[in-house]
């Protein structure tokens, strides 16, 4: 599970993040601050947050697996 949303976060950053870090510098650059600046800069936040909640998750997991993270007694997996 954690290689699969490592994938997931590796793709995200490559294909989403990185790409419209340019844009958006291009376009402040250029003082273009129209509806499509906000709109690539609020999809580079929600990017962002899947990536940090990914991260998250995995850290967790990994905490697990290394037994310094206990399971609640709630029956969470």
């Amino acid at each position: 599970m954690k290689a699969q949303r490592m994938k997931i976060v590796a793709a995200n950053g490559l294909l989403v993040l990185l790409p419209s870090a340019f844009v958006l510098a291009s376009w402040a650059n250029a003082g273009r601050f129209d509806g499509a600046f906000y709109a690539l800069q609020g999809l580079e936040l929600l990017a962002g947050a899947a990536n940090i909640t990914l991260l998250g998750l995995n850290m967790r997991d990994g905490l697990r697996l290394a037994g310094r993270l206990r399971l609640r007694a709630t029956g969470d997996k």
